[in-house]
């Protein structure tokens, strides 16, 4: 992200007119993206600056935690994505007990006196705000009216005769449905992360892989994934496991360990940061009688990832 601020008063300085989406935005799905575009589309018509307010942790996190939903993408992934679409900073409020019972009013209150030069809030049409959520879009058109500033108000995207939500994307990604997913995200489900040391157990065989420190909260079921990876802007074809490595899983071991290979790439990626895209589940995850049986079947997995590269152009014969 170009500008990240942490708090509002990081936008009291802003001299030219400010446009701001507001929401949670957690998948940065259609309909956020409907939101953020309208955002931009009103900035290249020369109202203002756009901006992103947004929030960590999700507020139920806070208020209901055991009913709190996983998320799909990690804070540091949403803002990726928010950037990719062009604001130019985004501020991440930290959602605390006190901030939760701020009534409607007093938010928005503290919003323009924090922000002078709010010119354009624009959310989408079932955003709430203030405590319990009793804010809504027409208390926030009247409010508008008193602070003077404008409201836009952005209908769902629908697909399949209901709204795209986060709630139906997590639904389909966890139920291994990754093409409906990737209809309601507008691209396949991704999740990013950081290369980390691992065992080592696929450069024992000869196929070298990259541990991924993704610190998602929501993941395909586990199995053999053929992947696109993005590492410093460049796309590379993989394939990935996602579970537990039952051929060689250590006791304890019950948190799923996304492994990922890199087709014709034997560079180090330690440290590295990488997005991995979930394109199609190749098989189930299973135990192996052996090491050997093991590396045959990865080897398999390796070129019927190849061929349906191959097929659509991605990669070279």
């Amino acid at each position: 992200m170009n500008k990240l601020f942490h708090t509002l008063n990081d936008l009291r300085a802003r001299r030219r007119p400010i446009l701001l989406a507001l929401g949670f935005f957690d998948g940065v799905h259609r309909g956020h993206q409907k939101v953020i575009r309208r955002t931009m589309t009103a900035s290249r018509q020369g109202l203002g600056e756009p901006w992103v307010l947004t929030f960590d942790p999700h507020p139920r996190k806070v208020l209901t935690p055991t009913s709190a939903p996983a998320l799909l993408t990690s804070t540091p992934h949403k803002l990726r994505l928010l950037q990719s679409l062009g604001a130019i900073g985004c501020v991440v409020i930290p959602f605390t007990p006190a901030y939760a019972r701020q009534e409607p009013e007093a938010f928005i209150a503290a919003l323009t006196r924090s922000i002078p030069a709010l010119s354009h809030i624009f959310v989408g049409q079932n955003w709430t705000f203030g405590r319990h959520g009793h804010g809504h879009a027409t208390l926030l058109n009247r409010l508008a009216g008193n602070y003077g500033f404008q409201v836009i108000i952005i209908p769902p995207v629908c697909w399949r005769g209901q709204p795209v939500s986060s709630t139906r994307i997590r639904g389909a990604v966890t139920a291994g449905r990754l093409a409906d997913a990737a209809r309601m995200l507008g691209r396949p489900f991704s999740v990013l992360g950081t290369v980390i040391p691992g065992r080592q157990i696929g450069q024992t065989l000869g196929i070298p892989t990259a541990n991924l420190d993704s610190r998602n909260e929501i993941h395909p079921p586990d199995g053999v994934y053929i992947v696109m990876a993005v590492i410093n802007g460049k796309q590379s074809p993989g394939v990935a496991n996602l579970g537990t490595r039952p051929t060689f899983r250590q006791h304890g071991q019950d948190s799923p360990v996304l492994e990922l290979h890199i087709l014709d790439r034997r560079r180090n990626l330690y440290g590295e940061t990488v997005e991995i895209f979930f394109l199609k589940r190749l098989r189930a995850e299973r135990k192996f009688a052996s090491r050997a049986a093991l590396q045959t079947q990865i080897m398999r997995d390796i070129t019927r990832t190849r061929q349906w590269f191959q097929r659509r152009g991605n990669i070279q014969t």
